[in-house]
């Protein structure tokens, strides 16, 4: 069988560096057309370098060399936490989504991977795509953990996890370490205005 070159997907996940402009560039326009505040490449470099508590996967997925989405997950101890996840809106709905995530299963083996989504609220004029974001996660294999995040009082976001080995608590203690993690951007924001 004699396959058309625009058949096969020639996907590409490569690491983002600070000096690939370009990139970092498209990442933040990318960022722009799906998040509602964002923090800038520089930034999240600056994470990366600063915090020594973790390490950091920032990768590019590109098809045929073209830029197509990225994502920035934060590896502790007791598991991984996807901070963002980003598909250009006209490559959405094609499978990019779900092979970056099994991209990310593949280099996390067995270790459990948690990441937050919009809770479902129907006054919220996203709603529609936050419907989207929940099934296309549970589709991938992410539980809603049924943790109201971050309190009952102020349930902005769901917890959603893929893999096992995480207690409640364990889960908890990395949701924190995330907070902790980009509150460095707030205090480096403050000293740097």
């Amino acid at each position: 069988m004699a396959f058309n070159k625009k058949e096969i997907p020639m996907i590409v996940f490569r690491k983002v560096t600070k000096d690939d402009a370009v990139l970092n560039n498209r990442i933040e326009e990318l960022n722009k057309k799906v998040f509602p505040s964002t923090e800038t490449t520089a930034d999240l470099h600056f994470l990366s370098d600063y915090y020594k508590g973790a390490s950091v996967d920032f990768i590019a997925m590109e098809d045929d060399g073209t830029f197509v989405g990225y994502t920035y997950m934060i590896n502790f101890f007791q598991g991984s936490f996807i901070y963002y996840l980003a598909i250009e809106p006209e490559y959405q709905s094609k499978g990019y989504g779900t092979a970056l995530l099994k991209y990310l299963r593949i280099i996390q083996g067995n270790c459990p991977i948690a990441l937050t989504a919009f809770a479902l609220n129907p006054d919220d004029e996203e709603y529609e795509n936050n419907v989207r974001r929940k099934w296309f996660y549970i589709k991938n294999g992410y539980v809603d953990q049924k943790i109201p995040y971050p309190s009952e009082d102020s349930h902005r976001f769901d917890v959603y996890m893929n893999g096992f080995g995480m207690s409640y608590i364990e889960l908890m203690a990395l949701l924190n370490k995330v907070n902790m993690f980009f509150n460095t951007l707030i205090c480096r924001a403050g000293l740097f205005k």
